[in-house]
């Protein structure tokens, strides 16, 4: 009996997962479905566990955070909706990914590809890992997104701007408004500079949808994004994004 756990911080994500792997691989026994990171850890480090599918944005703990932590504990298969991720560093024999939304074909080769690595001890994968983190010319191109029980995978050059609510960030486009788990500063390690600019502590705004810039006083800057009737604000701090920018 193979033991799995598995871990996404969507339960309708996790939930469809669980029913496909029990499908697919009816032998192997799910010993935890878990909805963060640090579960997803806790239940690799109290069970023998040999296969580990990890979402790759849980909050505050990545799934590459766990697979750091437990690194040579057992095999790992992410799961992202992020095709930044979907590099070669993947590409390993020691670890496989499943972008999502992946078949059920594709699930399967997965399976199988991981139980041809079961006979051998699983492999130290941080430096593979660290490369992946430290790859700074790979960026974010899309972002999930859920509204009630609906799931969109929206382009990343689509989203208007970002705003920070607490644990949480709000993806504004011109189609809708939803909220992500995931910190701003995270989000932002992930985005172009070229086109994402923080113009505020809890704002981050798409360049390629700027519609102008205010001065609604002296030294209080506004900008106005197209589609978008309200301002938002640009700190002191950030002031000087805009007033360094050569006139055309």
């Amino acid at each position: 009996m193979v033991n799995l756990i598995i871990a996404d911080d969507e339960p309708i994500l996790l939930d469809s997962l669980a029913a496909k792997l029990t499908k697919f691989w009816p032998t192997a026994n799910i010993v935890a479905k878990c909805q963060s990171g640090e579960d997803a850890l806790d239940a690799i480090l109290a069970n023998d566990v040999q296969v580990a599918f990890l979402d790759i944005q849980m909050g505050d703990l990545t799934g590459i955070d766990v697979a750091l932590k437990a690194s040579g504990q057992c095999h790992f298969v992410f799961v992202t909706a992020y095709d930044q991720y979907a590099v070669s560093a993947f590409e390993t024999d020691a670890i496989d990914y499943l972008l999502k939304p992946y078949s059920d074909e594709r699930l399967q080769d997965s399976i199988l590809r991981v139980k041809a690595r079961l006979s051998s001890q699983p492999l130290d994968i941080s430096q593979a890992l660290l490369s992946l983190q430290g790859d700074s010319r790979q960026y974010l191109k899309r972002i999930k997104v859920q509204i009630g029980t609906r799931i969109w995978l929206v382009a990343v050059q689509d989203v208007l701007y970002f705003q920070a609510s607490g644990r949480y960030v709000k993806v504004v486009t011109k189609a809708r408004e939803a909220l992500v788990r995931m910190p701003l500063k995270s989000l932002l390690m992930q985005l172009d500079p070229d086109c994402f600019w923080q113009i505020h502590r809890s704002i981050v705004i798409n360049l390629n949808h700027l519609d102008h810039v205010s001065a609604s006083e002296p030294e209080q800057l506004q900008v106005f994004m197209q589609g978008v009737s309200e301002p938002l604000p640009v700190s002191r701090s950030s002031q000087h994004l805009f007033r360094s920018m050569p006139s055309e």
